[in-house]
């Protein structure tokens, strides 16, 4: 069965454990509930280098922390040892008290029997009354001076209670400082909680920013490699577009001189051949005939084919350009892949670091609650020890 006082403890306890549980589960709920703006996820690589830069979390002094957790406990042991000894003492005084009472009592009672005992003596004999009533002078001034120095043990006993008083007092001025200086350290652990949660969050959305750009990029590589139907329809009729009308004719001509040769050769020259648009010409000369020389001599075959090179070299020069796009962009991407990954890594280094300093204060914080606890149950006991006191007091 526990004392009132161990239950009020393990309340306590439990209440400052629900508080912090608290305390984390609504600056996690805090995050949680932040709408990011649509630009939100925008970030570029110096913005980020820059967010991790500007992190306070270099700015946390856990061992200046830890340096006043050390200073507070070893205030709180030193108080805790100190108070001991005092009820040590205080129950010590408060046997001895009890022991002087019991005695004075003891003795009054004697006095009391002396006294009746001389009554009746002094009623039976008169002549040897002289010696007993000395003898009673005696022992009533020897029990009058024990009485005095009963006295002055107890104005004692009353003036160490008062100095203990006062230095509870003192003790009590100094708990609240350092219930206050706690007060500052727990905030600040707050702080550095949510601090570490504001980075886990900043962790997931740049592994969600990470995987929306690797889709992203691998899309426009694809993109870029892969030319989807438009493309080649786009492509198609722009080769499409040269004008293939003298390229025909100049087909036509040398069929039509290859056909005369024959005709030449073989004695015919009077019979027709079919071109290959489907007219009759003539095997020796025809209506287009004297054209096509004309032409070949004007440049017109020269001037398509030159055409056709700028046209080729310009698709050459877009197909370098193009190339030349898709590596800078794979160059990019990499780059702030790379980036991404080291201020990830970034990130989980300094969250690793702060979790394992945190988990050193919260074990000093509790071996601090445990001193703490353990100083306050000497307290209570001494001011028990008072209160009973005094009400014995006050009913003698």
């Amino acid at each position: 069965m526990l004392s009132p006082f161990a239950c009020f403890v393990v309340a306590q306890t439990k209440s400052l454990a629900s508080m912090a549980v608290l305390r984390v589960s609504s600056y996690r709920r805090l995050f949680e509930e932040e709408r990011w703006g649509p630009n939100s996820r925008q970030y570029s690589a110096s913005a980020r280098r820059s967010s991790v830069d500007e992190c306070d979390c270099d700015k946390l002094d856990f061992v200046a922390a830890r340096t006043l957790n050390k200073t507070g406990l070893d205030q709180f042991v030193h108080d805790r040892s100190v108070i001991a000894a005092l009820n040590d003492r205080l129950v010590n005084l408060i046997q001895v008290a009890h022991c002087f009472e019991e005695e004075n009592e003891t003795l009054e009672q004697q006095i009391w029997d002396l006294k009746e005992n001389l009554n009746r003596q002094t009623d039976t004999t008169v002549s040897t009354g002289n010696e007993p009533v000395h003898s009673l002078d005696a022992v009533v001034d020897r029990l009058q001076r024990q009485r005095d120095e009963i006295l002055c043990d107890t104005e004692e006993l009353n003036k160490e209670l008062q100095r203990m008083q006062n230095k509870y007092e003192e003790v009590a001025q100094q708990r609240i400082l350092i219930q206050q200086e706690r007060q500052m350290i727990s905030e600040e652990v707050d702080a550095a909680t949510a601090k570490c949660l504001a980075l886990r969050e900043q962790v997931a959305i740049y592994e969600e920013q990470l995987a929306s750009m690797e889709a992203q990029h691998s899309t426009e590589v694809e993109s870029l490699l892969g030319p989807d139907d438009g493309m080649r329809g786009a492509v198609t009729v722009r080769f499409s577009s040269p004008d293939i009308t003298q390229v025909l004719n100049v087909k036509e001509y040398y069929a039509q001189l290859a056909q005369r040769l024959q005709c030449e050769c073989g004695g015919v020259s009077s019979a027709k051949v079919r071109s290959s648009d489907g007219t009759d010409v003539g095997g020796i000369g025809g209506s287009k005939l004297p054209d096509l020389p004309k032409m070949n001599e004007d440049g017109g075959i020269e001037a398509l084919v030159s055409e056709l090179q700028k046209e080729l070299s310009e698709m050459e020069k877009c197909n370098e350009e193009l190339v030349n796009e898709v590596e800078m962009k794979e160059a990019a991407y990499e780059e702030e892949i790379a980036e991404l990954e080291l201020t990830m890594e970034e990130m989980r280094q300094q969250e690793s670091s702060l979790q394992a300093q945190m988990n050193e204060q919260m074990d000093d914080f509790q071996e601090l609650l445990r001193e703490k606890m353990a100083r306050d149950l000497e307290i209570v006991a001494y001011r028990s020890l008072v209160e009973e006191e005094e009400m014995r007091l006050c009913c003698l």
